[in-house]
């Protein structure tokens, strides 16, 4: 049956995308694992609080969620890093403190300590997961629609009959 043919591919185009989103993430989580191994820790200082949207959103919150701007000192120069996302409730207020991990070749880049360290990982487990159980519903399922071959006999043919010699 040809109908069966388009989901079918379109499952396989499915897998290749949940894969290839996996793929994205796994190296955004190897990325932010590297920098953290290899960052140095700092106090900061919440100098301000502003507004940001929060983890995954694509427009404005009706609530508005807030993201703390830090201050943090390097070899006696001030440097100032704005948290990636806000939050509904952010814990610190301003002059709170947090610690602040930075690159030490490149001080300006940097990151609160903790941000990123579960919602990405868990995003490439997500996408993963999706695409294994693509692949399992599509390999479990090949079979369906297909016409069966057609069998063989297991009989035997018949022979021509014998010839009896009455005497």
């Amino acid at each position: 049956m040809r109908w069966l043919r388009f989901p079918r591919v379109l499952g396989l185009v499915v897998c290749g995308y949940l894969l290839g989103m996996a793929a994205i993430f796994g190296y955004l989580s190897s990325e932010s694992l590297r920098f953290v191994h290899g960052a140095v820790e700092a106090t900061g200082t919440v100098v301000a609080m502003e507004l940001r949207p929060p983890a995954g959103a694509t427009r404005a919150p009706r609530t508005p969620t807030f993201a703390p701007k830090v201050s943090y000192v390097v070899d006696g120069k001030t440097y100032f890093y704005t948290a990636a996302h806000g939050t509904y409730r952010p814990r610190v207020g301003v002059g709170g403190h947090v610690r602040v991990l930075y690159d030490p070749r490149h001080p300006q880049q940097a990151r609160l300590r903790g941000e990123g360290r579960v919602m990405i990982p868990l995003v490439t487990a997500g996408f993963t997961a999706a695409a294994l159980l693509l692949a399992v519903v599509l390999v479990k399922t090949r079979t369906v629609g297909m016409t069966p071959p057609a069998r063989m006999s297991t009989t035997r043919p018949l022979s021509p009959p014998e010839l009896t010699a009455e005497g």
